[in-house]
């Protein structure tokens, strides 16, 4: 079936799809996926998702560029087991969305107090974009019928709001930086008493804006500007704010009982010129402080595909993954999966990594709740998709809090045996100016 959006999407049709599930008598556990083929070429953008009043809201794009969704409403949401339970018996290309708090057992600050700790849906309806080709996704379960806030959003799609003018009216950052270095300094006589060999000390940058910036418009800004990398931003509710980034960094991927993960750790900036750009790769290559940072997540992974996979395999040395404004070893891993483990399991062994928390995890999770001073909230959580075939999670790095006019901008960095307070802090300034910038005019 093919459709022009917005004109043949019409009330009409949308209505007797829900005069169609009705007639099916679908039993509880079924979700039915419907799909129509999008024309007229309308140049697809997050910004959509702005005037959808259906809730939840999501945005999804693939570090390859290859696939993007826009997702909306609730067919069905509730704990994740349930959700895969559910997937079992639902049509093929079913999709669950969503993620959780990088400490889901952690109470919620005030300012996370309106975000769900952990949260995954399957949509109501999808727009997705991949393989030069867009499509409308509608899915079906019974209790969830009306189509009327999805008919409304759809009409209202075609051109974009102008955004407003950008500008930053006040930063402060928590920590501060004498409080950062305390934090090194802290981590530094770990290191010497042998509590810990790594902990990812973060930092949340709070900016004050001149005025609103929906959240899928500002994603849709941030993604113009930073092309190799995962792009979300996921609003569960009116008052919930939102939580968005680009990350360079997958959790997980998994098609079928392939399972694909990268140790990504270890930075240096980028330049602008060729020359320096390659001096700063060599040092990159050859620091002992990045290697190490770097080796301790391999060493981890190489653990937990051991324990999930039968057979495995991961790149012998260490490449360098480039982005905008900073540069990462990366070592890519693969391997098949022990039959009967499923996408929870997954999630279960890969979060958190030493990238994101530490090593040994447990030490650096209680070094974190008594020096990092703040809530991280979802910042370094897993978030994306799971469907019968495949399922892919990006880390929630280079990410932020929307919350109106405040914007909380937040980033990592790795402290190892030989890190230095001063050096790490401009790591974190690296980290966050492709924001910065965005936002300044």
């Amino acid at each position: 079936m093919r459709v022009n959006i917005p004109e043949a999407l019409s009330l009409g049709m949308l209505h007797d799809l829900s005069a169609l599930a009705g007639r099916e008598r679908l039993s509880f556990s079924e979700v039915r996926r419907l799909e129509w083929e999008i024309e007229g070429g309308v140049a697809f953008t997050p910004q959509w998702l702005e005037s959808c009043p259906a809730y939840p809201r999501m945005f999804w794009r693939s570090r390859s560029g290859a696939s993007q969704t826009l997702a909306c409403g609730v067919a069905a949401s509730g704990p994740l087991a349930m959700l895969l339970e559910m997937l079992k018996s639902a049509d093929p290309g079913v999709r669950i969305f969503g993620g959780q708090r990088f400490d889901a057992g952690f109470a919620s600050s005030e300012e996370w107090s309106r975000f769900p700790s952990t949260y995954y849906f399957i949509p109501k309806a999808e727009i997705i974009h991949s393989g030069g080709r867009a499509r409308l996704v509608v899915n079906l379960v019974p209790g969830s019928l009306d189509l009327d806030d999805i008919s409304e959003w759809i009409a209202s799609i075609g051109g974009e709001m102008p955004l407003p003018r950008r500008s930053v009216l006040m930063r402060w950052d928590q920590p501060n930086f004498e409080d950062w270095s305390a934090s090194v300094d802290s981590s530094l006589k770990a290191f010497e008493a042998h509590d810990m060999s790594k902990v990812v000390l973060a930092r949340k940058s709070c900016l004050e804006l001149n005025e609103p910036l929906g959240p899928f418009a500002l994603a849709g800004i941030i993604m113009s500007s930073s092309p190799a990398c995962f792009h979300f931003c996921i609003q569960p509710t009116p008052d919930s704010g939102a939580f968005l980034g680009a990350s360079p960094e997958l959790l997980y991927r998994r098609v079928g009982e392939r399972l694909e993960s990268e140790a990504v750790a270890g930075t240096r900036p980028r330049s602008l010129d060729a020359v320096e750009d390659a001096r700063l790769e060599a040092q990159l290559l050859q620091m002992s402080k990045e290697r190490l940072e770097h080796r301790l997540v391999v060493d981890a992974l190489e653990g937990t595909f051991e324990k999930l996979c039968s057979l495995s395999s991961s790149d012998d040395v260490p490449g360098v993954l480039k982005l905008s404004r900073v540069q990462h070893l990366r070592t890519a891993f693969q391997g098949t999966l022990h039959e009967g483990i499923d996408d929870a399991t997954i999630l279960k062994a890969f979060h958190p990594t030493p990238a994101t928390c530490g090593s040994p995890t447990k030490a650096a999770f209680e070094f974190l709740a008594h020096h990092e001073g703040f809530d991280r909230g979802w910042y370094a959580g897993p978030v994306g998709f799971i469907s019968q075939d495949e399922a892919e999670f990006a880390v929630a790095i280079r990410s932020m809090h929307w919350r109106g006019r405040q914007l909380d901008v937040f980033a990592g960095a790795g402290i190892v045996y030989g890190s230095d307070a001063e050096r790490e802090w401009m790591e974190l300034e690296d980290k966050i100016s492709g924001v910065l910038n965005l936002l300044v005019p």
